[in-house]
């Protein structure tokens, strides 16, 4: 995602991730965030479209799991196919939804007083 303001990268996937972005966390779970470059404030405009799209990659990343299940299982067993289930959803996850935030993600210049 671009930055309205500067025209550079506004955030790095790693920064999205473990940051608060510049902003304290009240606004960061509303979509705001500072541009890594200009220290713009910005906001995502089309949030819902990314969620949307994460939830999806979420719902297939387990029918892929259940389609491979049975060959999981008679390569490592039962209990280790279980047990690899969530670190494999939770890689896929975090993959899908730093691809997803980086691709379809929108932002906008906000005003500082808000």
């Amino acid at each position: 995602m671009e930055c309205p303001s500067c025209h550079q990268s506004a955030s790095s996937v790693f920064r999205t991730a473990f940051s608060l972005q510049g902003v304290t966390f009240s606004k960061a779970m509303k979509g705001y965030f500072k541009c890594r470059h200009c220290g713009t404030l910005l906001q995502f405009i089309n949030g819902n479209l990314t969620i949307m799209l994460q939830i999806l990659a979420g719902l297939v990343s387990v029918a892929v799991y259940v389609i491979l299940f049975r060959f999981m299982n008679s390569l490592v067993g039962y209990k280790i196919a279980v047990g690899l289930f969530f670190p494999f959803l939770f890689f896929i996850g975090l993959s899908f939804a730093a691809f997803l935030v980086g691709v379809f993600a929108k932002v906008a210049s906000v005003d500082e007083k808000k």
